[in-house]
């Protein structure tokens, strides 16, 4: 099936919130076994490509464009974002973890391409608007423990635009407060694996869906 490839660069918060409606939508129509469904929920943004510059607010005023640093530890990463339901603390807009993204684009690699270097040109820009990091409140280079209750939530386009030293000065959200039921389709992500994206990439999958399953409450 060909894909028209679609360049991206640039997007925001209304962006972001087609792009989860998208893909819930598309994650719904997996589970009913509905390939076709979800298809076409996935036709107004398949084929985009992340062509766009993000400018990180450092010192130095560099806007290359880097994938954000990660915290280590799988499973705090996890909990950060299960706490945080799901959700950008800088934004407030919805996340979906990177490897229920992953197994999207292994359903779906035509229409939603993914880069493990997120390569400018080679990725769908969803994995830089939706996809979580857990970032440190006072940076790790500033006595910032690695712990739960200094990490946050925040889109890895949102990390990226915000530098460690100032992270600290953020007004961020508390996205616990809020009373929807966004659960960042990790109810769908068994699913997604059985559909499929669990030959892509087994152990992975299964790695994470078995930890979002023991934390979810």
């Amino acid at each position: 099936m060909f894909v028209a490839m679609v360049d991206i660069l640039e997007f925001g918060a209304v962006e972001v919130e087609r792009y989860a409606e998208v893909l819930t939508q598309t994650a719904q129509a997996v589970a009913r076994a509905d390939r076709d469904a979800a298809i076409a929920a996935l036709h107004p943004i398949a084929g985009e490509i992340w062509m766009g510059r993000l400018t990180t607010a450092n010192r130095s005023g560099s806007n290359a464009v880097r994938a954000a640093r990660r915290v280590g530890n799988e499973t705090l990463r996890a909990q950060v974002f299960v706490r945080d339901r799901f959700r950008c603390t800088c934004c407030g807009g919805r996340a979906i973890p990177r490897s229920i993204l992953v197994a999207i684009h292994d359903l779906f690699p035509d229409q939603v391409s993914y880069d493990v270097h997120y390569t400018r040109g080679k990725m769908h820009p969803v994995f830089w608007a939706l996809a979580p990091e857990a970032d440190h409140v006072l940076a790790h280079s500033r006595g910032g423990a690695n712990e739960l209750n200094n990490l946050t939530t925040l889109h890895a386009a949102c990390n990226t635009r915000k530098s460690d030293t100032l992270i600290a000065d953020m007004p961020l959200l508390d996205t616990r407060l809020r009373s929807d039921d966004w659960d960042g389709l990790t109810s769908l992500y068994p699913a997604l694996i059985s559909a499929g994206a669990g030959e892509m990439r087994p152990t992975y999958h299964r790695t994470w869906s078995r930890r979002y399953a023991a934390l979810m409450p």
